[in-house]
């Protein structure tokens, strides 16, 4: 009996300590990620004891979860571009065995979680701060401002803006959700990592990360302060500051400019080539995305065009409604992933991205112990209206992880 528990101790640590490194690796190093992934799904397949019965719940939920990869395979079958439909369904492969592994295995416990949750935070923190020395750094020799905002503090492999500042929203909720004494030493670093996750926010420049920003700020103070003026003076304060740093921070301020602008100057016209008159920004590009978008999806509402073929529907629909800017001088994605899965697989393929989304976060409701999965799952279900969050690896390792340990070690608590 002893040696049995000392076998399951020693899979554990094994798993936990892969789990850890390809945490780090998130960030850090995108190969080594890639071989971790591989290395976690073959210990699980041969070293660790699985169970699923069919009937329970936590059986139901490893069916919704590896049904997104599912479909991507299913949609391999009446795509015409096979060569790009493989390469997306290998890129999306972690949506299957993550959900697998965790789902039939009972091998990490609530505590590993946590652990896992604090390496990542540091390994967040970590690449902010080079970004930001490293962005430091160039500014002083470009003397652009650029250097510091946006893509120039993104020092590591395959990241966006709008995938990283995710990644720092995260780390915020790990922060906010722990068990921390803001009268402690502990509380103090905390409160400094915070203002530095908060300052790459801000510098990174997307309106939807920073308006995520101020929701989880609001949502914390509203939860931790108890008096009604003390509350007011903070919301006041976070509301000052984003107008502050909207007036200050260039491309912020140019975004903000472009958002609450409705004369249609800033406005991308379909059908009048018009959109090789002059450089286009974020707000003017997505209308017109989302518009031929929804082209494509009135064509193929059923099954959608096919898991290989959604660029290249985009790239066509596009050059039909004359935004030459989008087909011949760039390659936009649906910059919305549940447009994305209506195009690629029909209405039900976005129906069931939205479920695997809506029903954690229903079963979870009244469950305030497990407020780091809930804002986890929110933060992602926000980001994912202005970004197709699935079509970058970056994304689908965050979700696909992440998801899995929080969905399966909550049965695990729960039983």
């Amino acid at each position: 009996m002893q040696t049995k528990t000392n076998k399951d101790e020693l899979k554990q640590q094994i798993l936990y300590w892969m789990c850890a490194g390809f945490v780090y690796s998130m960030l850090f190093w995108t190969y080594l990620n890639s071989l971790l992934a591989i290395l976690i799904s073959v210990y699980w397949l041969f070293f660790l004891k699985k169970k699923f019965i069919p009937s329970s719940k936590r059986s139901g939920m490893i069916i919704l979860f590896t049904s997104l990869f599912l479909l991507a395979l299913a949609g391999l079958t009446y795509t015409s571009n096979m060569k790009e439909g493989i390469a997306i369904v290998q890129k999306q492969s972690a949506l299957l065995f993550f959900p697998l592994i965790f789902g039939t295995c009972s091998v990490l416990t609530p505590l590993s979680v946590k652990k896992l949750t604090n390496h990542f935070l540091i390994a967040t923190v970590l690449a902010c701060m080079i970004g930001l020395v490293i962005g430091l750094y160039n500014l002083v020799i470009t003397e652009e401002i650029a250097a510091i905002t946006g893509r120039g503090i993104l020092v590591f492999h395959a990241f966006n803006p709008i995938i990283m500042g995710l990644y720092c929203l995260f780390a915020l909720v790990i922060i906010f959700t722990g068990d921390n004494s803001s009268q402690t030493k502990t509380g103090k670093w905390l409160l400094v990592i915070t203002v530095v996750l908060s300052v790459f926010i801000f510098l990174l420049s997307i309106r939807t990360i920073i308006f995520c920003w101020l929701l989880l700020m609001l949502f914390f103070l509203w939860k931790k302060i108890k008096s009604q003026t003390t509350r007011f003076a903070m919301i006041t304060g976070l509301a000052v500051l984003t107008v502050i740093t909207g007036f200050t921070i260039t491309p912020l301020k140019k975004q903000w400019s472009e958002l609450f602008d409705f004369s249609g100057r800033t406005s991308i016209v379909l059908d009048a080539d018009s959109s090789l008159i002059r450089p286009w920004r974020g707000k003017a590009i997505r209308v017109a995305i989302w518009k031929c978008s929804g082209d494509i999806i009135k064509r193929h509402w059923l099954t959608g065009v096919g898991t290989g073929d959604v660029q290249d529907s985009l790239q066509q629909a596009y050059e039909d409604r004359k935004f030459y800017f989008a087909s011949r001088y760039n390659k936009y994605n649906a910059h919305n992933q549940y447009l994305q899965s209506a195009i690629g697989h029909g209405i039900g393929g976005s129906f069931l991205f939205a479920l695997c989304i809506a029903i954690p976060l229903y079963q979870n409701r009244r469950n305030s112990s497990n407020n780091i999965y809930i804002l986890f799952l929110a933060l992602f279900a926000i980001t994912a209206v202005t970004e197709s969050v699935l079509e970058i690896n970056k994304g689908i390792v965050l979700y696909s992880f992440f998801n899995s340990i929080f969905a399966f070690t909550n049965f695990n608590n729960n039983s």
